[in-house]
């Protein structure tokens, strides 16, 4: 690949793709990413280019995993993450743009390359789960197995009838 040895896996010199189709695969090393809160444990990187005159279109399926903590027990835990995207490189776009399914990127002309860093690493962020629940309290099919809850101290059920705050008395009189 380049020479130049600062740059990224993701960052590829555009005069190496070939023109039409093309194909690599990029395999990703902890030091690769950085996920902060979470640690990345590596993964690969399908990368399909398409080179015409006026673009670069690069779509990319991305299969790691990222180490997490549980929202219930607090234990680390490895979490598969597969997902998608595509990023389309052009010469003449006035605005930059991106969504859940693609972005619209200029060719950085000053270093005649192109990175998709920043578009992995979001995809794959934007893939973590919102609840996190270690394997363990999980069902074959990925459902939260059921668990029993536990209440320390008083509980509503535990207090005699209802009692009232004296002030609210004070208040009923003074509407009164």
């Amino acid at each position: 690949m380049g020479t130049i040895t600062d740059m990224s896996k993701l960052e590829f010199n555009i005069v190496e793709i070939p023109d039409g189709e093309s194909r690599r695969t990029v395999e990703l090393t902890e030091e690769d990413l950085d996920l902060s809160p979470y640690t990345f444990e590596g993964g690969t990187v399908d990368l399909l280019f398409y080179r015409t005159l006026h673009f670069i279109r690069v779509n990319f399926h991305v299969d790691s995993d990222v180490e997490i903590v549980c929202d219930r027990s607090l234990e680390p835990y490895i979490q598969p993450i597969e997902s998608d995207y595509e990023v389309v490189f052009k010469v003449d776009v006035q605005e930059e743009k991106e969504d859940e399914n693609g972005a619209v990127r200029r060719f950085n002309f000053s270093s005649n390359t192109l990175s998709i860093e920043d578009e992995v690493r979001d995809t794959i962020f934007l893939n973590v789960p919102i609840k996190k629940l270690h394997p363990k309290f999980l069902d074959e099919e990925g459902r939260p197995k059921e668990f029993e809850t536990k209440s320390f101290g008083d509980t509503k059920e535990d207090t005699d009838a209802e009692v009232v705050d004296p002030r609210w008395e004070k208040l009923k009189e003074l509407k009164n």
